[in-house]
């Protein structure tokens, strides 16, 4: 195995869609919406399109960016070498399956406040001592990886 190989990759959120969808449908309502203004009374109601639409779009874009949040700080790359979560990077070398019986709480790694929605925690510990959590779609192949990393370094 090269050290550059990625022996494990998870990417979650879908921003596209999470985007897309909301917005196309915003679009379509708004259009409806002033169509049917246009049809009726042959202007359109330029001050209500000035307030509404970056109001429904802004609030259609709520779950995107939720997405490109996920996607931001829970991508997870693993090497060979180098376990990469969100923005942080730990050498494989530095990780223990077994996580340390301290009295502080796991840190979570990625740069996220907490475990997302439709995401698992993994635990597992630093060399050091170090307590670390990771937010993963898969647990169980994320584990199985991490393990065979581990074992062939």
């Amino acid at each position: 195995m090269s050290d550059t190989e990625i022996v494990y990759m998870e990417r979650p959120g879908k921003p596209k869609l999470w985007l897309g969808v909301p917005w196309a449908l915003c679009a379509a309502l708004l259009t409806w919406s002033f169509g049917k203004a246009w049809v009726q009374e042959h202007e359109l109601p330029l001050d209500a399109m000035v307030v509404l639409t970056p109001l429904f779009f802004g609030v259609a874009s709520i779950p995107g960016l939720v997405s490109l949040s996920k996607r931001r700080y829970n991508t997870i790359t693993l090497t060979s070498r180098t376990l990469r979560v969100g923005r942080h990077t730990i050498p494989v070398a530095d990780i223990t399956l077994h996580p340390p019986a301290t009295s502080r709480g796991p840190r979570l790694l990625g740069g996220g406040y907490d475990v997302p929605l439709g995401m698992q925690a993994v635990e597992f510990g630093g060399r050091g001592g170090e307590h670390y959590l990771v937010a993963t779609k898969n647990p169980q192949a994320f584990l199985a990886a991490l393990t065979r990393v581990i074992d062939e370094s």
